[in-house]
């Protein structure tokens, strides 16, 4: 039986950030999830939401404050709710964000995946995004006195805006 739902797609709102922690899966990123939701209301991001009934089931982050990221910016934190993976909100995702980099006035946008993240990595090159190096990336986050340090070691790839 297939079941079929409504998707909207719009940019967080102050009241959504707590769904965004899908039920205690992103919990100890609430810091993050603030920031990012910070960032949007400065102009340097914009966080993209998958909704269907009210409820993120998909997320796609965008940093426009990184060096060189105006024409250029990053999509991170993608993540496609785990009941609805493979349903092609990723490809969804991926598409509104680069319309939302299209219209800020990026010519491309780049992506970070982790390098065991093979089905991410095929969803981009899939989408027309080709690797330009690595890096690896800090992240240094607390939650209720919880202090993390991460380093997370990705690919990184990119797609002009024109190939769309």
């Amino acid at each position: 039986m297939l079941i079929e739902l409504d998707v909207s797609f719009r940019l967080a709102r102050a009241d959504d950030l707590a769904a965004l922690e899908w039920m205690g899966l992103f919990t100890r990123q609430s810091a993050i999830i603030a920031d990012a939701f910070t960032a949007q209301e400065r102009g340097d991001g914009a966080m993209l939401l998958a909704l269907t009934g009210g409820f993120p089931v998909g997320q796609a982050w965008l940093d426009f404050a990184r060096a060189g990221s105006a024409s250029c910016p990053r999509i991170w934190a993608v993540r496609v709710f785990p009941p609805m993976q493979g349903a092609g909100l990723g490809t969804r995702l991926m598409t509104e964000a680069e319309d939302i980099a299209v219209a800020r006035g990026a010519v491309a946008v780049e992506v970070g995946v982790e390098w065991d993240n093979d089905g991410g990595r095929r969803l981009y090159q899939r989408l027309g995004y080709r690797p330009v190096g690595a890096e690896r990336e800090r992240i240094d986050y607390a939650f209720e006195g919880y202090e993390m340090v991460m380093d997370i070691d990705q690919q990184v790839l990119r797609k002009a805006l024109g190939e769309r």
